[in-house]
């Protein structure tokens, strides 16, 4: 991608990026005059960077060396 974009802290401007960058890398179906079906991944991308954000687990606790 162009530049790093938190997509949980900017949903709608992620999604524009990585629409971009797909239609750069030739990655989306070519569109001769409709966009629906980009605007479609566009909603979607939004949809799901706006979910709740997932939960990083940071090492592994559990397993203790002896």
């Amino acid at each position: 991608m162009s530049g790093l974009i938190n997509p949980h802290a900017a949903p709608e401007e992620a999604a524009y990026a990585l629409l971009i960058e797909l239609v750069r890398a030739q990655r989306v179906p070519q569109y001769e005059g409709e966009i629906s079906g980009l605007l479609a991944m566009y909603d979607e991308a939004v949809k799901h960077f706006k979910e709740k954000r997932p939960s990083v687990r940071r090492g592994h606790r559990g397993a203790r060396k002896a």
